[in-house]
């Protein structure tokens, strides 16, 4: 079981969510259930709209580092996300917050942080 700690507005204080076991939801498809002030435009990871910075919290040493997909990198380099040398890098630290396409995000048994 995981949850998903939401902080920006329109939450005056933070939402949480808790999900089943071994979710295979998208970060996405959670914010579909309450009004996230989200863009949500194409929902298929080609446009950016949907980036939110991610912190996965009480990760193990051997989780301290993030892989994206190639699409995923090449959309948030595009979108300003990722810097030059992040793109080029073949993983990623995991913290600080580290810019996420919501809609390609399984939020899986973890815990995470999510803010725009």
């Amino acid at each position: 079981m995981g949850t998903v700690t939401f902080l920006a507005p329109p939450f005056e204080t933070k939402r949480v969510v808790t999900l089943e076991a071994q979710s295979t939801a998208t970060l996405l498809s959670v914010t579909r259930e309450f009004p996230w002030p989200l863009h949500k435009t194409c929902g298929q990871g080609l446009c950016g709209a949907c980036a939110v910075k991610v912190v996965p919290l009480g990760l193990k040493a051997s989780e301290q580092t993030v892989s994206l997909s190639l699409e995923e990198k090449a959309i948030l380099y595009q979108a300003g996300k990722l810097t030059d040398a992040e793109y080029r890098a073949p993983t990623l630290a995991a913290h600080p917050a580290l810019w996420r396409l919501a809609c390609q995000y399984i939020v899986g048994d973890g815990d995470i942080l999510v803010f725009a």
